[in-house]
């Protein structure tokens, strides 16, 4: 009697503890479900907010997302279509709540943009490439799909690169020259660079090798200003920077 007991007890604390795994699991799935479904809860995981921001995103824009990462206080994540945009969606949580806000009408923008940009310095460069790259800060919460390329260089957050093989002969008065119909425009980049290009070098040119060409100094001139989004008063400093010396030798 006593040897079954004690296997009856034995069974009721396995059964116990089994009853315990199953409540947990199915809590921790019922959560990771919840987040995904954007319902408001407390975030306690790195998945947690890339689940919740992937959920947002596709609610907000109607298209698939995908995370990659979460540092600091954002997510980066990217449109199943686009791979290589990487959007960031910034969270704030206060009161248990999470909130989300992002920059992805920037890259909705883009093309539109530098279309728009192009038609505008062609004059001065001629036959050159255009590039606009969002900056990795949110934008008001009222931008969406919809949003009118003039709203959103009036009041977004990008960087305009410009790419010509032109005879560098008169830098800065060209330069001059563009930021003049920036401000005439209202195009409020954050930055504007120009840089000068061997005619080959400009024709085999991709927006995906830009950071190398600039580190590794890929060219005869770059020249830049920040422009001054705080006070509105255009675009400060004139820097030049000269590429590596036997570059186009």
């Amino acid at each position: 009697m006593l040897k079954k007991r004690r296997l009856s007890q034995n069974k009721e604390a396995i059964r116990g503890i089994l009853l315990i795994i199953v409540f947990i699991v199915g809590l921790v799935f019922l959560r990771g479900m919840l987040v995904k479904r954007g319902v408001s809860i407390t975030m306690l995981t790195e998945s947690d907010y890339i689940n919740a921001a992937e959920y947002c995103m596709q609610k907000k824009y109607g298209e698939e997302f995908e995370g990659e990462y979460v540092y600091e206080d954002s997510v980066y994540v990217h449109p199943m279509s686009k791979p290589e945009w990487h959007v960031v969606v910034d969270f704030e949580s206060e009161g248990g709540l999470t909130s989300f806000h992002d920059n992805y009408v920037g890259y909705l923008k883009k093309e539109d943009l530098e279309k728009y940009i192009y038609e505008l310095i062609k004059p001065i460069y001629g036959d050159c490439k255009v590039y606009t790259q969002p900056y990795d800060f949110s934008l008001d919460d009222s931008f969406n799909r919809d949003t009118d390329i003039m709203t959103y260089v009036n009041r977004g957050n990008y960087i305009t690169c410009i790419f010509t093989y032109k005879k560098a002969k008169n830098i800065e008065k060209d330069f001059r020259k563009v930021c003049d119909i920036f401000l005439d425009k209202n195009l409020q980049t954050n930055r504007l660079l120009v840089t000068y290009f061997t005619k080959e070098d400009f024709d085999k040119f991709e927006e995906y090798r830009m950071d190398y060409i600039f580190n590794q100094q890929k060219y005869y001139y770059r020249i830049s200003s920040f422009y001054s989004k705080v006070d509105k008063v255009g675009f400060d400093e004139v820097k030049i920077l000269e590429g590596d010396e036997k570059y186009g030798k």
